[in-house]
């Protein structure tokens, strides 16, 4: 079973390279446009490889009955927040724009950029899978429905063309006909795709930079989010989780993805659309400030829970 004390060490281990990327930002060594283009090295050319790493795993029929369990979980919670916190807010006369970027701050996860490193850690390539399955419920939701309501357009299908999805699509592919790459291929394949660990949390890093932490600490709806993200969410999620197939050691494994903080792709459309971008900004920031605190609360209950 997983250890407590792994869990701090590896906690500990993000904060690093966090710091590492706060560090950077202040002293002028990575600017905001740097930091845009190394996100989308990070997500269009890095995030491929780290996916498609997992090919070398070997599946049993089990095992995939339980990865598209996990998505329909996903996806089912994701649809369940949105429309609840849409409703709730509209009982309570919340504007729009703050009930629609409320809605994607408390229902969208940050799982490529905090959930993908820590659970590659603590649980070895299985991670890989669920990071997958976390990201094909993620985009089949937010690139139609979420971003739907930001923008006031209609879907477009070539929103989902991503390069992540992509690389998903090509991996259950690979999964399924058990094909791997040949080990040279494996190898370059591998350690391209474990750059997302250190570079994804620097960026983290740079974005805190260039927030001043009192204005972030000043949003009181940001503590609410960060609530509801960080720990009510993930609790709810437990509960679901505790009657479905799989060890322990795959739900724990879900259940972190679960409990990251907001995505910052929130806060990005929020500030192309107009939509709160403040309220945006500093819960992104605030959830993942208070994440080291709440995961180890998440962990530990969700051990005792399952075991």
């Amino acid at each position: 079973m997983l250890s407590m004390d792994v869990v701090f060490t590896q906690i500990l281990v993000i904060l690093l390279y966090i710091v590492i990327g706060y560090i950077a930002g202040k002293a002028h060594l990575i600017d905001a446009g740097q930091r845009k283009y190394l996100t989308t090295v990070c997500t269009s050319l890095i995030l491929p490889f780290t996916i498609l790493s997992a090919s070398s795993q070997s599946l049993t029929l089990r095992q995939m009955a339980d990865l598209g369990l996990s998505f329909l979980v996903m996806l089912g919670l994701f649809i369940a927040t949105t429309f609840a916190a849409m409703r709730i807010q509209a009982a309570r006369g919340v504007p729009m724009p703050a009930r629609v970027t409320t809605a994607s701050l408390v229902t969208y996860p940050n799982c490529t950029f905090l959930g993908l490193p820590l659970c590659r850690a603590l649980f070895g390539d299985m991670a890989i899978l669920y990071n997958a399955v976390a990201m094909v419920a993620f985009n089949a939701l937010f690139f139609t429905w979420q971003c739907s309501m930001f923008t006031g357009q209609k879907f477009r299908p070539r929103n989902l063309a991503t390069p992540g999805t992509i690389a998903t699509f090509l991996l259950i592919v690979m999964l399924l006909l058990r094909i791997q790459f040949p080990a040279p291929v494996q190898t370059v394949v591998s350690s391209t795709g474990s750059m997302i660990t250190p570079l994804s949390l620097i960026i983290i890093g740079v974005m805190m930079s260039e927030n001043r932490l009192t204005a972030i600490l000043r949003e009181r709806r940001a503590y609410v989010v960060t609530l509801l993200r960080n720990l009510v969410i993930p609790l709810i999620a437990m509960l679901i989780l505790r009657f479905l197939p799989g060890d322990a050691a795959s739900r724990l494994c879900q259940l972190v993805y679960l409990a990251c903080p907001c995505a910052t792709l929130t806060s990005i459309y929020a500030i192309q659309c107009d939509m709160e971008p403040e309220l945006a900004a500093r819960s992104v920031l605030m959830s993942t400030l208070f994440f080291s605190l709440s995961l180890p609360i998440i962990i530990s209950v969700g051990m005792r829970f399952f075991g």
